[in-house]
């Protein structure tokens, strides 16, 4: 007679644990003054902290949690000049209120989907958890480098292996806190306002009138730049020509109410500390304006009649 043993497998399926590993820093990369306070930048990191070496439950129970609660020391980037950049921290790239990380409070990774959002149910390939970040318009900051380091402290516990009857047969319950180092570099901009200079028509070279105008910059805050007129595209002994076929007219343009050639070169230029409005450093938000005065140079015969133009660039140095 032959006797044989019955042996009753229970079958399960076992998960590897979570645990916290070193972050990839965030960066915002580098943009302009004028964008940064404009515009929404977004950025994030393929690994803020936490990563799970194996599969993750495929379904959560009401007392799993994956909890992150993020702090600083600092209320956003901050720069060179302690002017800050603040911004918003997401657990997706959903930017609705519900998958915001607000400072200070629990956030549960475990909850909205966000864990099947991320792939980490049902995974059999170890994974790190994203977060996803974008700054808030309206920041009028000065150049240079903004940099903030977050604490992320995670604190996660769930059922960790189920068996063949759905008994959970152990839970992963840890916590640990990771820092998060979030960058940007903030370059100098500026936006110009330059009408045209248009001397009307005349028969002689008297007739001209004096144009009296202005040109309204506005630059980085803290920054002090020049700004320079060059001689336009026919110039010829040291003056500005406007053409017309063969024939040429010469004019300049002098710095405010005055008779000195507002050029492109060394003292020429014109500094933001010379401005009639707003003298000084970069306003970030609010123009400075430069006033100048255009002639006709009476000193020349009178060409013959016609459309006489010159093209001039204006440039911006920092």
């Amino acid at each position: 007679m032959v006797s044989g043993v019955l042996l009753s497998v229970l079958a399960c399926q076992a998960h590897a644990l979570c645990s916290t590993v070193a972050t990839t820093p965030v960066g915002f990369g580098s943009v302009s003054s004028i964008v940064a306070r404009t515009t929404v930048q977004p950025s994030s990191t393929l690994n803020a902290g936490l990563r799970c070496s194996g599969s993750l439950l495929s379904v959560l129970a009401l007392n799993d949690h994956v909890y992150a609660t993020v702090t600083s020391t600092r209320a956003g980037l901050v720069g060179p000049t302690g002017d800050v950049i603040t911004y918003n921290i997401y657990a997706t790239n959903n930017t609705g209120a519900v998958y915001l990380i607000n400072r200070g409070t629990q956030y549960d990774f475990a909850r909205n989907s966000i864990l099947d959002l991320l792939g980490l149910l049902g995974s059999v390939t170890p994974k790190t958890v994203p977060m996803y970040f974008g700054t808030i318009t309206g920041n009028n900051v000065a150049a240079g480098v903004y940099t903030e380091t977050l604490s992320i402290f995670w604190d996660w516990n769930y059922c960790s292996g189920i068996g063949a009857l759905g008994a959970c047969l152990g839970r992963d319950i840890n916590s640990g806190t990771v820092t998060l180092t979030v960058s940007m570099t903030v370059n100098n901009d500026c936006t110009v306002s330059a009408p045209n200079i248009s001397f009307g028509g005349a028969p002689v070279v008297s007739g001209f009138s004096t144009i009296n105008q202005s040109i309204n910059i506005s630059c980085t805050k803290g920054s002090p730049y020049t700004v320079g007129l060059d001689a336009g595209q026919n110039a010829s002994a040291g003056r500005r020509r406007m053409v017309s076929g063969s024939n040429s007219l010469s004019y300049d343009i002098f710095k405010g109410a005055g008779t000195t050639v507002w050029g492109s070169v060394g003292a020429a230029r014109r500094s933001s500390s010379d401005a009639e409005v707003n003298p000084g450093n970069g306003l970030g938000i609010g123009s400075q304006v430069f006033n100048y005065n255009a002639k006709v140079y009476t000193d020349q015969l009178t060409p013959a009649a016609g459309s006489y133009l010159d093209n001039v660039i204006l440039d911006v140095g920092f």
